[in-house]
């Protein structure tokens, strides 16, 4: 590493009624992977947004130097021009279009028309610089989440940037494409290109970063080489108190089965005459966390979808709630029998992004509201601040828009619906996911409340800390097969991972 490349100097933005950025300086090395660590809306997506050109130079106060030259960007073109990409967590794709397409978007080769010949050949060169094992003619639409974050990567370093700003660029990868992406990063330090790592998994950020800066509530709390921290004290930082126990589990009774799911077989969604779910069957009792683990294509995402009635088309199933055998049809079916699920894309299927908070912790409630000929808002409003409260959702009102909400107050949010509603059994895929450690705790806290409260939980989770610590019994999936079962006592991380990769 060698001299600074990147300095942002004394950054405010401000929103209304909201200081998002207070006097914040960082800087960035040549050849430096630098972590960024903070809660959820703590200002940290916020500052690459003023990097990234996304908010222009008169939209905040301070000042960007790259390469020893101060920079004034109208746009995020006029950052690109300089060397500053971005890689989102939310991929942005053209499905429809191949890998390659996708990558040079904008730049594509030729001179009228496109070259393909080129295009296939630069695409390749770059796929295996990442070790990615993918056809460049490969539509988008037919990549798993993992390879479209990805191609999103590679896509970056088609610009040959000489700053790379990736935001938790590994949510939606396995382990196996984390350990690419790891080296991949390694590779890029050596050649002298910078990189900010932003990240809620704290053990990424020891394994690449050399520095660290933590911000909390917009303003930077401390910055310094990586071997000053470990995770406690990032934590703190981070969340300005100590977390003594971060996975809440209390000891309670756990009764009868109310869930009893058999012989459920679900399509696959992509190839014929094969199902990613096959004739599995499973309970859940009362006051029971039960975990779902697996690998990514499983079918344990696919098994919670067809028992809610969210999948239909071509799945069997007996389901039993209580001992009585139910119809579940349609997601109304699942809710009227008592059935609640927290899906794990909370934007695209949790809540809706043009309502606010109180009316997005109602919805499902409704009908359940007392009214005449209109619904009775006084109600609704008291229903909703009591969940509201509840949940500690950070936020100045329930009139806030949900999509102006960090991550963590999202979830809290999606949550909230759902205990509006008061559901006997609860679903629950990937909890934690893209939420900070702060977040994670109390969210850990209220599915222990809940399941002493006699709630039936079923939780997907590919954490495996999560999943270890927060279930009282846990399933393993393999290709739609249950290949393990484990109580809390017996689950360790050997005998999960065998039992993912059985069957194979």
């Amino acid at each position: 590493m060698g001299d600074t490349i990147l300095e942002m100097k004394h950054v405010t933005k401000k929103f209304p009624g909201v200081i998002a950025l207070n006097d914040v300086s960082i800087n960035v090395k040549r050849g430096e992977v630098l972590g960024i660590v903070g809660e959820n809306g703590a200002g940290k997506s916020t500052l690459m947004k003023v990097l990234s050109g996304s908010y222009t130079n008169k939209e905040y106060e301070g000042e960007i130097w790259v390469n020893g030259e101060k920079q004034s960007f109208a746009s995020v073109s006029d950052a690109k021009k300089i060397g500053i990409e971005m890689v989102y967590q939310e991929v942005n794709a053209m499905y429809e279009a191949s890998v390659a397409e996708n990558i040079f978007v904008g730049n594509l080769p030729g001179k009228g028309w496109v070259d393909y010949k080129k295009l296939y050949k630069d695409t390749q060169d770059l796929l295996d610089q990442l070790g990615l094992q993918i056809s460049p003619k490969t539509p988008a639409g037919a990549l798993n989440s993992g390879q479209l974050q990805l191609m999103s990567i590679v896509r970056a370093m088609a610009a040959h940037p000489k700053i790379m700003v990736l935001d938790e660029p590994t949510t939606a990868l396995t382990d196996s494409e984390v350990d690419i992406l790891m080296n991949f990063l390694e590779n890029l330090r050596k050649s002298g290109v910078s990189c900010i790592y932003i990240s809620h998994k704290l053990e990424e950020i020891f394994r690449i970063c050399d520095r660290v800066t933590i911000i909390r509530d917009g303003n930077v709390i401390t910055s310094g080489d990586i071997s000053e921290f470990n995770q406690e004290t990032l934590v703190q930082g981070m969340i300005g108190r100590k977390v003594e126990n971060m996975y809440v589990k209390s000891a309670h009774q756990i009764g009868e089965p109310t869930l009893e799911v058999k012989h459920l077989s679900v399509p696959h969604p992509t190839i014929d005459n094969r199902n990613i779910v096959d004739d599995i069957s499973f309970f859940v009792r009362k006051g029971e966390i039960l975990g779902i683990g697996g690998l990514v294509g499983a079918g344990r995402s696919e098994a919670l979808g067809a028992i809610f009635g969210e999948l239909v088309q071509g799945v069997h199933k007996e389901v039993k709630i209580n001992g009585k055998e139910v119809t579940i049809n349609s997601p109304k079916d699942a809710i009227k029998a008592g059935i609640g699920f927290v899906t794990e894309e909370r934007k695209r299927t949790g809540f809706i992004q043009t309502m606010n908070i109180l009316h997005n912790l109602s919805l499902i409630s409704l009908y359940d509201l007392p009214k005449k000929h209109f619904i009775d808002r006084k109600v609704e409003n008291e229903k909703a601040k009591a969940i509201f409260d509840r949940m500690r959702v950070k936020a100045p009102s329930m009139n806030t828009m949900v999509v102006n909400l960090s991550g963590g107050n999202q979830q809290k949010v999606v949550l909230g619906k759902w205990l509006m509603k008061n559901p006997q059994i609860l679903f629950i895929d990937e909890p934690t996911k893209g939420i900070d450690v702060g977040a994670k705790a109390e969210f850990y806290k209220m599915m222990d409340e809940l399941a002493a409260a006699g709630v039936s939980i079923v939780m997907v989770s590919s954490d495996m800390p999560e999943l270890m610590s927060m279930s009282d019994r846990i399933l393993v999936l393999s290709n739609g097969k249950i290949t393990g079962e484990f109580s809390h006592e017996e689950a360790a991380q050997a005998t999960i991972m065998k039992a993912a990769i059985a069957n194979q």
